[in-house]
Order: structure tokens, then sequence, then C-alpha cells
């Protein structure tokens, strides 16, 4: 199966780039590194938001899942529509694949949306388009929600306020917003026993003391030019810059964030030991360190042939032992109130299977889960019609999604950021969050 790894979150490796400790750990070269210091001025810090949501765990179905054959079975459509799969019913207000057993006994913690609509069915924009609530503008770079709330909201830790526990596509990059609001990647399979994150231990030459001289070097330059740089957002933002840096390598709590490890043998198998069920885990371990926004990424579900194969043998049992492990977990721990939720994948497959027993990229309408952080348990918003063609009700768009991330954490979807060439974006133009999905 393709997780569509990649060495580094700008392609290449940062072992190549300035060892020197703090830049290499954030894949730097000293061109991005002061190109990206005004992005940085904006960022602060806020432990809460006003919203009803902390964090965001977003994951991410790539390729399109069907939604007949997950969130919105139809037990009563003709067979080449409703497929080998049956429907089963779960605690919550809905029916779901017999697929996901152990996430329907979840639902009363869930609001599944059946009526979400997108007039691309193209992988690439669909992709930018239900990650940032913009279709592509050619030319311009759109920030993802992820970079949006590291801007807005900033930090609540010594951790990145944005992670992507795989290598994100360029759809989940910061957009105009600038390298710095990007998600750190920490690399590696979290399901290998001897995962770690690259790059958060300085080279083996770097000793403290060594580090120690360069910080204390830095600051005797710093010191020089200080008669120079007065009132330089430029100049407090490097600062600022370094100063975090400086504070993820020498923080043991954002280090053992990272360290599986420290999890007992029965937890990760609860979350299954595979790619996404210990990236799901770690995902947890992130939302318990105080990141504010981080993505796991499933794919492989672009099923244009034989997908009843590949779904029932492989993709959903991992993704419903997973799931539903992550959701009973973060409830446990007392984190689901304030950890938003988002299951989604660039839109949905053809309701009519065709003759290679499989369905196409279809996105008239198509589904998506919402969980935590202020959404209803136990909910389903809007409908498609009987055959899974059209919405049949409460129609959300893509804008509506973005509208409903930003109001979660207590972001105005209705206000307006800046590209640097002075291009203004709302960020959900047009967009009015779920509010049969709130609770």
């Amino acid at each position: 199966m393709d997780y569509n790894w990649l060495s580094d979150c700008e392609k290449f490796h940062r072992r190549d780039v300035l060892k020197v400790g703090v830049l290499s750990l954030l894949g730097l070269s000293l061109s991005k590194y002061y190109a990206l210091a005004d992005a940085t001025a904006k960022t602060g810090k806020m432990d809460q938001t006003s919203g009803t949501a902390d964090s965001v765990v977003l994951i991410w179905l790539a390729g399109g899942p069907s939604h007949i054959d997950t969130f919105d079975p139809k037990p009563d459509a003709p067979l080449e529509i409703r497929g080998n799969f049956k429907a089963i019913s779960t605690n919550g207000n809905m029916q779901l694949s017999e697929h996901l057993p152990k996430i329907a006994d979840q639902a009363d913690k869930i609001t599944v949306v059946r009526s979400v609509t997108s007039p691309t069915a193209a992988h690439e924009i669909g992709t930018h388009y239900m990650l940032t609530g913009f279709m592509p503008l050619p030319g311009f770079a759109v920030p993802s929600y992820g970079s949006v709330a590291s801007s807005l909201l900033g930090p609540r830790s010594a951790l990145p306020p944005y992670i992507s526990v795989q290598q994100p596509g360029s759809e989940m990059g910061p957009g105009f917003l600038g390298a710095s609001l990007g998600p750190f990647c920490p690399g590696g399979d979290p399901a290998n026993a001897n995962f770690a994150v690259r790059d958060l231990d300085a080279p083996t030459y770097m000793t403290p003391e060594k580090e120690q001289r360069r910080r204390e070097l830095r600051d005797v330059v710093d010191t020089a030019f200080k008669n120079y740089e007065k009132g330089s957002d430029s100049a407090r933002a490097i600062d600022s810059f370094y100063n975090r840096a400086y504070t993820l390598l020498s923080s043991n709590e954002a280090r053992a964030a990272f360290d599986l490890k420290k999890e007992k043998e029965e937890t990760k198998n609860a979350y299954g030991r595979n790619n996404f069920g210990q990236s799901l885990l770690l995902s947890r371990r992130l939302v318990e360190a105080g990141v504010r926004f981080s993505t796991v990424t499933l794919g492989g579900w672009d099923n244009h042939s034989n997908i009843f194969n590949a779904l029932g043998q492989s993709h959903l049992p991992m993704f419903d032992q997973a799931m539903a492990a992550f959701i009973a977990d973060l409830e446990q721990r007392g984190l689901l109130k304030r950890t938003l939720i988002v299951v989604m994948g660039e839109f949905g497959r053809t309701p009519i299977i065709n003759r290679d027993a499989g369905r196409d990229h279809y996105s008239r309408v198509f589904s998506l889960m919402l969980a935590g952080g202020g959404i209803k348990g136990g909910n389903v918003v809007g409908a498609s019609d009987p055959k899974g063609m059209e919405p049949a009700a409460d129609l959300v768009r893509p804008e509506d999604l973005a509208a409903t991330i930003y109001h979660c954490l207590g972001i105005d979807y209705t206000q307006s950021i800046t590209s640097p060439e002075g291009i203004r974006i709302t960020l959900a133009r047009g967009g009015t969050h779920i509010r049969k999905a709130m609770a």
C-alpha cells in the first residue's frame, strides 16, 4: 500500500542543509529562513481557544472513499448500486457499512455528514478544495487549515503547532503564509519498532557544549547589530524562530510526545499494528502534548476495480479498528471534548458499480465524519437520494467544512488574511459552519 512517504517536507533531505542543530531540525536554508520571518513574527501562543476545540486531527482518506460502502449504505437500492456489503445498525441514529462494526459501537460520539458536494471529481483539484476550502487559484498558493490555525492561534506547547504524521502534499502546505507555518514531518513509519523523529537529535559531533557556544556566538552577533535593527519585525521574528527551535530541541516533553515506546502493548494492539493505526496513536500523543493541528493519511481508496475485495479485506477493517480505538482513547483520557476529528477524502465514488467491479470518481454527493470538539454524537446531517446520486437535504460544500473547522477552533471564518502581494482572501468564502453538526 502506498502511503506517499517522502524523505522531507520540502522534498529534500534535511541533512543536506546547514547542520547546525536548529536549522537542520527544521530543514531550512538561510534564504528560506530569512524569507519566513514575517510569518513567524505573527505567531503567538494560546493554550485554549475560544471555540469548542483546542486541537484538530484531520484523517485524510486519499483517493476518494466510496460513500455507499462506508457511511451512507443503500440497502434498499438495486444490487448494482448497493454492492456486496450489508448495512448494520449502530448505537447512534444511523446505519453504516458492515465492515465498520467498531465505529458503529462508537456512533453515539460521531456525526456523519451525507450531503457533501463538490463540482470537481479530479484528485488534485478535489484534494485542494477539501483541504483549503478553495478551488485552486492559478499562480496563487492558498494555505491549508493547519497553516491558518498555526498563524492565527500559534503553538500550545514546545511542539510545532502543525504536524503531519505522513509526508503531506502541497495541499496541506502553508501557501502564501510561508514555510514556517507548514507542517512539521517527523518522518519514518510509526509502526516500526525503531521509529524515531528524524533530526530531533543533534548530530553526534554537536555536543551540548558546542551547541551552547554557538548560541552564545549568535547572541554576540545579535548584540552587535541591535542598534541597526531596532523596531524591525524581521529581526524579532528571527529571534522568535530561533527560540522556538531551541525549545523544541531541549524540551524533554516535546521529545517524549513522539516516543511510542512509552505506550502499553495492549494500547498499540488496540489501534492495530500497522502504519495507520500507529500513526493515529502517535496523533493522540501529540494532542496530549498540545499540538494544535495534526494530520494522518490513509491512502488507497481509488478503487476503480475490485473495490469490495480491497475495502472488505484490507482498508475498512484497518480503518475501523484504528478509528474506533482513537475515539475511545481520546474520550477515556478526557481529550475528546476539546479535540475536533475530521475524516474525509477528496470526493466519493460512483453509485453504479462499473464493469471492473469498482467505482469511479464521483463528487455530486459524498460523506465525511466528524467527532469531538463540540460535535454532536449519534447524529446524521443531510442525506443523499435513495440511489446515492444527488444531495437530498442540507447540502454541504467544502466552504462550509472550512467554516466548521475554523468555528470549532474559535476562529472568525468571515475574516480575511492577506498574502505578501496584498491579495486578501476570506477564510471560508461564502461558507457557514454546519450548525446541525454542533452539540
